[in-house]
């Protein structure tokens, strides 16, 4: 083959390779949990917040809760409390570091959804600044710093634990938020 056949076939290939959709990988998407979670910390700190709890509207008996440590990290705390007349008067008072703490200690363990978002708040799939999210589902890790063979997981496995993760992630800042703007 000559060296023009050549030039044309690669050019060819990589024209066909730019049409094709992406696949998802470990790096791909944007995060859902991303733009929630910059708005819950914006609004916590204008109220001077470092701390936010809330009711989850389902499964019945969920709260969740947030400390919030500026350019840091956001620790979120989610699941079943079995106590829900205890729980809501420190909702009520806005005792919300209270509120975290008992959470972290007391939710029911195959319940229990703990995330330490690291850097930029926002889960993502991939170490920022050296930085990297985990998440804490049942007690079940999985540390989002773009390693999943570290992990023993496939590219596509850490894909969807992480897709699964950022829906979840959003739907619980999304109840904090709502407390936070209150």
């Amino acid at each position: 083959m000559s060296n023009r056949a050549s030039v044309h076939t690669g050019v060819a290939i990589c024209l066909m390779l730019a049409c094709l959709p992406p696949t998802a990988s470990p790096q791909s998407g944007a995060s859902k949990s991303a733009p929630i979670a910059k708005e819950l910390v914006t609004v916590m700190a204008g109220k001077k917040l470092d701390s936010i709890a809330a009711k989850m509207t389902t499964p019945d008996g969920t709260y969740a809760a947030a400390l919030y440590f500026p350019n840091v990290q956001l620790l979120v705390v989610s699941g079943h409390y079995s106590a829900p007349q205890l729980m809501e008067p420190r909702l009520a008072a806005k005792q919300y570091r209270d509120t975290y703490m008992e959470l972290s200690g007391t939710v029911t363990p195959d319940t229990k959804i703990f995330v330490q978002d690291m850097g930029d708040p926002g889960l993502s799939s991939k170490k920022q600044d050296g930085m990297f999210d985990t998440w804490n589902r049942a007690g079940k890790v999985v540390i989002f710093d773009g390693d999943p063979d570290k992990q023993k997981m496939s590219d596509g496995d850490y894909a969807k634990a992480f897709a699964a993760a950022d829906e979840d992630y959003a739907r619980i800042l999304s109840a904090l938020l709502a407390e936070a703007k209150k």
